[in-house]
């Protein structure tokens, strides 16, 4: 079953449950089960140790990101608690005056956690959604705002985590094919600017923002929260974060209070990944060699605990009473958990599935003999799938790039730069649309929406991009001209956009209103 087309199972079978049922617990368990028998062949006891062992390796291995979240929403309770949050959206309404500059505001803080797509997903949710809520933008709207510029923007920044990471490959990959023509730093910087799906999708979301577009459930999310003021779908049950209204919070709450312990949570986490890199890095080392070197992860855990730490110093030294620390701080443990679980089975999911060699099933589809201006396309639309059904950027990435750097080494090396941006632009998009994506569960958590209603609202704007970049990445194939092929992407992107407005216009949406 390895390596072969029954691979494709398990993440089809889990990707039509969810989009038929809307029930990720279920889906995500059927997932598991059937990966575990196939790669079991069909042995239950067998399958089942197979399971455990992968859940205590998950445990092991990323247990780090599930604290961090937890952590992440217990300061976030605290930060209620103390008024500092309350304190910053009365400050930010004044300084955001419309929901258009609400919206924008969202976005442009991304370019100020560009260092991690996780942090930056589950902050500026935290953060800016007591902003939002006072311009009524539905948590939908926002956990697209807040997603659509994580990941890409830190992998537009040559010194952020995933970046390094992306360059450690390259670099790997430059050894073992024996191409001498780039560094890789010089690959990676080069090939930006041929990630066609990042930059169109940065581009859209601000079009989106400014102009209203709300296309199919996000119209629907978007008018309901302008005319009724609910921000979320509450037939889906409770979602995180949706219980910071019904917690004790002070009057004597100061920007300070929200502050303090934000820029202890960034200070921390740079000085320790800092640290981190330097000690595991040997020799003379340089500012990049501490990026690939350090563990971002880590690094955040030890910021958000500090912070946690700074926001309780200050809430005992205004004699908050104990029973109103123990509420919220079990409030926020409480508000994350489902979340918690829901990113647990999609880890485990994505480990069972890449057990089954799916990504190496789908290489061998791609021949070396096809015509070389159809390879950055084609990159594209494979590491797609396999990042949607891995829901791995990384593991996507690892995969396809050595794979595209062997074709061009024996055939045009200079096709290397185009397959690596159309490697990388695959697995945003596949990362951006995938229910396995951690970065889709954190989005959600941030915003305090349900998963599933964040995949689906954002899906018809991610498919834009993913078109616009299909359109320019088969006119950089023909042409070999990077600009040429990103002027395509921007304008098929923007021609869909205003498509998407027009039709809003015919069918009566609440654009002005929803916009302004």
């Amino acid at each position: 079953m390895e390596g072969t087309i029954f691979s494709l199972i398990p993440p089809i079978v889990t990707i039509a449950i969810i989009l038929i049922t809307k029930r990720l617990f279920l889906a995500l368990g059927i997932g598991i089960a059937i990966g575990a028998l196939l790669y079991n062949q069909w042995n239950i006891i067998d399958s089942f140790v197979n399971v455990y062992h992968i859940m205590a390796d998950v445990l092991i291995g990323d247990g780090k990101v599930l604290l961090f979240v937890v952590l992440i929403g217990i300061l976030s309770s605290l930060l209620y608690l103390s008024g500092g949050i309350y304190a910053f959206s009365e400050w930010g309404v004044k300084v955001a005056k419309t929901r258009v500059q609400a919206q924008m505001a969202t976005m442009l803080i991304g370019f100020f956690t560009w260092f991690d797509d996780a942090f930056s997903c589950l902050f500026r949710g935290s953060v800016m959604r007591s902003v939002t809520d006072k311009y009524q933008v539905s948590h939908s709207k926002l956990s697209y705002l807040i997603h659509s510029t994580s990941a890409p923007i830190a992998l537009l920044i040559p010194i952020s985590g995933l970046a390094a990471f992306i360059t450690s490959i390259i670099a790997g990959v430059l050894t073992d094919t024996e191409i001498t023509s780039y560094q890789a730093l010089e690959a990676f910087l080069l090939a930006i600017p041929t990630n066609y799906y990042t930059i169109t999708t940065i581009v859209l979301v601000f079009i989106v923002a400014y102009f209203g577009i709300n296309v199919g459930q996000m119209r629907r999310d978007e008018e309901r929260a302008v005319k009724e003021d609910i921000l979320f779908d509450t037939k889906r049950g409770k979602v995180p974060g949706s219980e910071d209204t019904k917690l004790p919070t002070r009057n004597d709450g100061k920007m300070a209070d929200l502050l303090f312990p934000v820029l202890t949570l960034i200070i921390v986490t740079v000085i320790s990944a800092i640290l981190i890199g330097r000690s595991s890095a040997e020799g003379p080392i340089t500012a990049f060699d501490v990026l690939i070197n350090t563990d971002i992860i880590l690094s955040l855990v030890y910021g958000a605990i500090a912070a946690d730490l700074v926001i309780l110093t200050r809430l005992l030294m205004k004699k908050t009473s104990g029973e109103h620390l123990k509420i919220s701080t079990f409030a926020g443990i409480k508000t994350t958990l489902p979340s918690v679980i829901i990113l647990f089975l999609a880890l485990v999911t994505a480990k069972v599935i890449s057990s089954l060699g799916v990504g190496n099933y789908l290489a061998t589809l791609i021949d070396g003999n096809l015509q070389l201006a159809w390879l950055p396309v084609i990159f594209f639309v494979f590491a797609a799938f396999i990042s949607y059904s891995i829901g791995s950027t990384l593991g996507t990435a690892g995969l396809m790039i050595p794979i595209g750097a062997e074709i061009v080494a024996t055939i045009d090396v200079t096709f290397l730069i185009p397959v690596i941006g159309a490697v990388l632009a695959g697995t945003v998009f596949g990362e951006h649309t995938s229910p396995l994506s951690d970065t889709t569960i954190l989005a959600s958590i941030g915003s305090s929406v349900h998963p599933i209603d964040h995949m689906v609202t954002q899906l018809p704007y991610a498919m834009l991009s993913s078109v616009s970049s299909i359109f320019g990445f088969i006119v950089l194939g023909f042409t070999q001209n990077i600009v040429i092929g990103l002027i395509t992407a921007i304008l098929v992107m923007v021609v869909g956009a205003y498509l998407f407005k027009m039709r809003l216009n015919k069918t009566h949406t609440l654009n002005g209103e929803i916009a302004k």
